[in-house]
This record gives C-alpha cells, sequence and structure tokens, in this order.
C-alpha cells in the first residue's frame, strides 16, 4: 500500500567552509518484502543561468542499509553502511565522478508519525578526499 509523505533532508558537508543544504519535497512510500521505498522529486542545479531540472529519487531503507538513488539531470546510486566503504559513480552533464562513502553512522528512529534516518560518513570524489558530511533525513506520513 502507497502512503503520501514529506521527505525532509539536511545536510551538513565539513570541507575548508561548512555547506549546508536543505530539500523539502512530497513524495510516495510503500512497504516492500523487506525495505521500505520512498519516491520523491527534487531540483538539480544547472550552470548560471540555466533553468533546473527535475531529479527523480528513490531513498531504500533495508534493515543494515540505506540506499539513494537519483536518475535525472544527476544520476548515482549511494548506499551506505555502517562501518563499511562503497564505491559509486555520479553523472551529471558536465561528466562522471567515481564517488567512495566511508558511513561512520547509520540510525534509523521511528516516530509517531514516521521515521528518521541519521548518517555520517566521509566523502571523497575521484579518490581525494572532499568532506565529512552530517544528514538528516526525516519521512512523515501525510496520509
Amino acid at each position: 500500500m502507497k502512503k503520501n509523505v514529506k521527505v525532509s533532508i539536511s545536510g551538513i558537508q565539513n570541507n575548508d567552509n561548512e555547506e549546508t543544504v536543505e530539500v523539502v519535497s512530497v513524495g510516495e512510500m510503500m512497504q516492500r518484502d523487506d525495505h521500505i521505498c520512498v519516491s520523491y522529486e527534487e531540483a538539480a542545479d544547472n550552470a548560471a543561468g540555466v533553468d533546473c531540472q527535475l531529479v527523480k529519487s528513490m531513498l531504500k531503507v533495508k534493515p543494515d542499509q540505506i540506499e539513494i538513488i537519483k536518475k535525472g539531470a544527476a544520476q548515482t546510486h549511494m548506499v551506505f553502511i555502517e562501518d563499511r566503504d562503497t564505491i559509486s559513480y555520479y553523472s551529471t552533464p558536465f561528466g562522471e565522478l567515481e564517488v567512495a562513502i566511508h558511513t561512520d553512522r547509520l540510525e534509523r528512529k521511528e516516530r509517531d508519525n514516521g521515521f528518521q534516518i541519521l548518517l555520517e560518513y566521509a566523502l571523497e570524489i575521484n579518490a581525494s578526499h572532499m568532506s565529512n558530511c552530517n544528514v538528516d533525513i526525516r519521512v512523515d506520513y501525510l496520509s
């Protein structure tokens, strides 16, 4: 059964300077056999002066891992497993980047009206450390 949800993602990237990113969107959640799928759309920034495009995103929540899949102007399939390294690719209109993720923390908390996922991870792009990231994902049931 599908449920309408609000997806709120706030992230902090700590590199030379701290960058904060926030996304709020509505989407749908569906329970599968061994995981939950949350699909939503978000805007992808393009070059200055160019309209942004929508990216279809999916959050797969499994008992021991989280996957973030994006398709559209930017494409990736990132996998987060606590205390593990994973490698994926991030494709943009300007080229493809190798992305390595070391997940230090993956925590899922049930809430009255949904759930919350807390991620802490180190991000490398093309074998160079880029930042340490903290991400707070909240999924709230709307119906």
